[in-house]
């Protein structure tokens, strides 16, 4: 029920996919451009379409064959007297039914389960997709804010440079005040050009994901960040949640099951197979002996019984092997299990040193943004050198990008929890 549900959520996104990435491109959008546009997406959904298409085949061991045949033969002049153009035609139609055929049914049950599991698998391919496209906006959002901060760096470096230079000019202060502020907004404007391209390799990236182009700015999914701030449930709570909710924990307990299914396939071929066959054929023959046309027709009904009693040891290395691959497959999904409460636990303790980061930079943010406004006005009064106006917005500058990491480094924790616990990116709960 928790993976129908799953699938129903990747569909609505897939419908509210936008023609074109939009200015005002939200994080829904992106995930819907990604499921819609990106490639692997595509290859999933065929994944899907060759397992069905395995079933089919596997299907056709309890269904009719139906054969026609025909023969035309046209004899030498050489070897016949008059009239020439001698020839005979036949013609048969066989229709073949399997009656018992024991090892049919477990590679039947086997290819179901595989598709089932490849349904599964898909889900959890389109899961994780979705995921790579809330990271890649997240990435954006959070260039985004960098640049912003180092242009409020490049502002003030330009406005002490101005004040230090009208002080200069006014003689009081020396010439050195005015190198250190000159400097300083060189480094600013460094800084800028740098987190700029730092943010249009981030926005190559989201369009990559998403295959469509990113015309303007992006929209900040408040619901979400907040989301991000609040406590989340004990990790028994989780753990059962992601053991009911994993697409790819499906997955591997379907192949496991396939592996079992194909395990039990070579013992069954012991089981004699019977089959009927019935014919009916009709022939023609033009004879230079006997002048003219004769018909004649022929019906039977064949059964046949088919019971390898000795295969060489084929099928009990079949048997060996297949064994084997079912334990592989068993321990495989024990590794999943283990893996997923590793996962849950892990981004659990993510988000909450995300969380307690946030809080710190959120105080260390306001108090540099503080320091600016009094380093600036006890530099006007003379008190301090122009030095301690350059540290106090270099500190302001990486108090802002620590804020900015910390703030969508919870978004980005908070959506790793959610992904492991077998979510969808678009959520602000635990259900």
């Amino acid at each position: 029920m928790r993976h129908a549900a799953l699938a129903r959520s990747v569909g609505i996104l897939v419908a509210l996919i936008p023609a074109t990435a939009r200015a005002d491109l939200k994080i829904e959008d992106a995930i819907a451009l990604a499921l819609s546009k990106n490639e692997r997406a595509k290859i999933s959904d065929l994944n899907v379409v060759v397992a069905d298409a395995a079933v089919d085949k596997a299907r056709t061991a309890f269904f009719p064959t139906l054969t026609s045949t025909g023969t035309y033969q046209q004899k030498p002049d050489d070897l016949v007297p008059a009239p020439k153009n001698s020839y005979s035609l036949n013609e048969s139609v066989t229709l073949s039914q399997p009656i018992v055929n024991a090892s049919a049914f477990p590679l039947y049950a086997q290819s179901k389960r595989l598709l089932d599991g490849q349904i599964a698998q898909t889900i959890d391919d389109k899961r994780q997709l979705a995921y790579d496209a809330a990271k890649a906006f997240f990435a954006v959002l959070q260039a985004d804010a960098v640049v912003v901060a180092a242009q409020k760096r490049l502002d003030t470096a330009k406005s002490n440079l101005d004040d230090t230079s009208d002080r200069v000019e006014a003689k009081l202060v020396s010439t050195n005040d005015q190198t250190r502020a000159r400097i300083d907004y060189a480094n600013a404007i460094t800084e800028v050009e740098n987190d700029k391209g730092s943010l249009a390799v981030a926005r190559v990236n989201l369009e990559f994901t998403i295959n469509a182009r990113v015309a303007g700015a992006l929209t900040t999914p408040t619901a979400l960040l907040d989301a991000g701030r609040t406590q989340a449930p004990g990790v028994d709570q989780l753990l059962k949640l992601a053991l009911a909710t994993r697409p790819d924990l499906a997955s591997k307990r379907w192949l496991a099951v396939a592996a079992h299914d194909f395990a039990d396939e070579p013992l069954l071929r012991l089981v004699p197979t019977l089959s009927l066959a019935g014919t009916f054929a009709i022939s023609s023959d033009n004879q230079a002996i006997t002048p003219g046309h004769a018909y004649y027709n022929n019906e039977f009904l064949l059964a046949t019984l088919t019971w390898p009693i000795f295969d060489a040891g084929v099928r009990y290395a079949d048997r060996k092997s297949r064994v084997a691959s079912a334990q592989i497959a068993d321990l495989t999904l024990d590794t999943t299990v283990r893996q997923v409460d590793q996962q849950v636990r892990g981004a659990l303790e993510t988000l909450k040193a995300a969380q307690a980061a946030l809080a710190s930079a959120e105080q260390a943010r306001d108090a540099a943004a503080q320091s600016v406004t009094e380093t600036a006005i006890l530099y006007k009064q003379g008190l301090i050198k122009a030095i301690e106006l350059v540290d106090a917005n270099d500190t302001r500058f990486l108090a802002d990008v620590t804020y900015a990491t910390a703030q969508y480094g919870v978004a980005i924790a908070f959506l790793g929890l959610r992904q492991a616990l077998g979510l969808d990116p678009i959520g602000t709960g635990y259900p």
